[in-house]
């Protein structure tokens, strides 16, 4: 596939060659990247560990030539900066004409602190049971050696307790890296970072904050440079395009397709109007300097020469379902999908229904659950899929006695789907469901006991409910239909 992708590109080489260029907002090179020591020298320490961390995501992601940190440093001393405060505007611009970058990360570190903090304490009774309005010669003496016993007790924990604190060390760190344009000294973007943890030694909280930081940074440190490509190959559901490994493309990584920017004239001024979104596209196979991707949604024909730009996240899909079983069950559903455009995909559902039970009544029903989905086969448009639905459902209803009772069960079912593209962002979704098994568990409810917890709340205790007849049994249908909406945001 690699070799494929190499011919693709030689070819397609002779045609840019002969017939015109490559549009400039195409990615084709890493971009330099100068990463500026802190000037901050109270927290010299941790801003080094945070720049270390900077230097070697941006390396990692592939996107970026990191000028070394040896470079900057014998520029910094042969030109005689002084990085006593802020760098400045004209300092930077020196810097990076020296270094041959055009922009840069300046790490500021606005807070940064590490405490031991004590472990959770036991409430304080101030010897209340003591408290007596007549009180005695004798119990003011007994509630004076206990009281004194206390205090002592605590004196003699005082070593225990500050070997608590120092395993127990709060690390919290804010910090700001400006990314900056070195030719003129703009601010070009902000990007704040932050984290605290709570435990462990000194060392141990650290690494807790330094690796939550280190999530941070190389999410945004890609956002800094998205990949712009351009279609040079369509081949039925597969396109061929620019970038590859040489900027770190990984497999699965999602591109927009779109049309070719227009430029329009006005009364003498030329604007350029971004082309419209034809579809979707999700890298599959990746060579030195392009990249193979399957057309995973489409609304318009994608062609050689389109614009492909890289999504900064997953598409976010969401979706509404209305399942029935006549006279049985009715079911209302919504569901949070990740990983959509994977060969397997899973989904967190909340549940809301009516299920009718063993006696002919309607129970109401809530509960949450997951589907792992398999696409079978897509093709215009239209996508076949099967998925395994696992269900956790508490079902509520009054027993002979009036109490409000509640048992949990559960209906795990094979589903067969059938998607239509309706629109670019929505879906429709036909599904047959069939019900291979139901769990149940007693029908049960709350008590109250008239006692009161520590915190003033009502005590309660479990009891099963309570039937002059059989206990209703809930058995929903063994098959099913269900029709959903669902919406793609990208």
């Amino acid at each position: 596939m690699k070799i494929i992708i190499t011919i693709y590109l030689f070819i397609f080489s002779f045609i840019i060659g002969s017939n015109g260029i490559l549009d400039s907002s195409i990615t084709l090179d890493k971009k330099d990247l100068l990463i500026l020591p802190t000037s901050d020298q109270e927290n010299i320490i941790i801003a080094d560990k945070v720049l270390s961390i900077i230097s070697s995501q941006a390396s990692s992601i592939g996107r970026f030539n990191i000028i070394d940190r040896n470079i900057i440093d014998e520029i910094l001393e042969e030109q005689k900066f002084q990085l006593s405060g802020s760098v400045s505007d004209k300092d930077i611009i020196a810097i990076g004409e020296l270094a041959a970058a055009e922009e840069a990360l300046i790490l500021e570190i606005i807070h940064f602190s590490q405490k031991g903090k004590p472990l959770k304490e036991e409430k304080n009774q101030n010897n209340s049971k003591y408290e007596d309005k007549d009180e005695t010669l004798f119990s003011w003496l007994v509630k004076t050696v206990v009281t004194t016993s206390i205090e002592q007790s605590k004196k003699i924990d005082t070593l225990q307790i500050g070997l608590q604190i120092r395993n127990n060390i709060h690390t919290e760190l804010k910090a700001n890296i400006k990314f900056v344009n070195i030719k003129n000294g703009e601010l070009l973007q902000s990007i704040p970072i932050s984290s605290s943890y709570t435990g462990g030694n000194k060392d141990a909280s650290l690494i807790k904050v330094l690796n939550n930081i280190t999530l941070q940074i190389r999410w945004k440190l890609k956002e800094l440079y998205m990949i712009n490509s351009e279609i040079i190959e369509v081949d039925k559901n597969y396109i061929t395009m620019f970038s590859g490994k040489n900027l770190g493309l990984k497999k699965g990584a999602i591109f927009e397709v779109t049309a070719p920017d227009k430029l329009k004239t006005y009364k003498g001024k030329t604007v350029k109007l971004p082309g419209r979104s034809h579809g979707l596209v999700k890298i599959v196979d990746i060579g030195p300097d392009a990249s193979r991707g399957k057309i995973i949604r489409k609304w318009k024909d994608i062609k050689p020469g389109y614009k492909a730009y890289e999504l900064k996240r997953s598409p976010i899909v969401t979706g509404l379902s209305l399942s029935f079983s006549r006279k049985i069950k009715y079911e209302i559903s919504g569901n949070f999908i990740f990983n959509t455009f994977g060969d397997i995909s899973t989904s967190l559902n909340g549940y809301l229904g009516s299920v009718k039970d063993s006696r002919e009544k309607m129970n109401g029903y809530f509960g949450f659950g997951t589907n792992l989905n398999y696409p079978i086969i897509s093709i215009f448009g239209t996508t076949f899929s099967t998925s395994l639905r696992l269900p956790a459902l508490f079902a509520f209803r009054s027993d002979d006695k009036g109490h409000n009772v509640a048992s949990f069960f559960s209906d795990p079912s094979i589903d067969l789907n059938f998607a239509i593209q309706i629109t670019p962002n929505r879906d429709i979704i036909f599904s047959t469901i069939y019900t291979f098994t139901h769990l149940q568990g007693p029908w049960q409810w709350q008590k109250d006991t008239g006692q009161l917890n520590d915190e003033g709340k009502a005590l309660t205790q479990t009891e099963p409910a309570i039937w002059n007849e059989l206990e209703p049994l809930l058995k929903p249908p063994s098959l099913s239909f269900s029709i959903a909406v669902r919406k793609i945001r990208f």
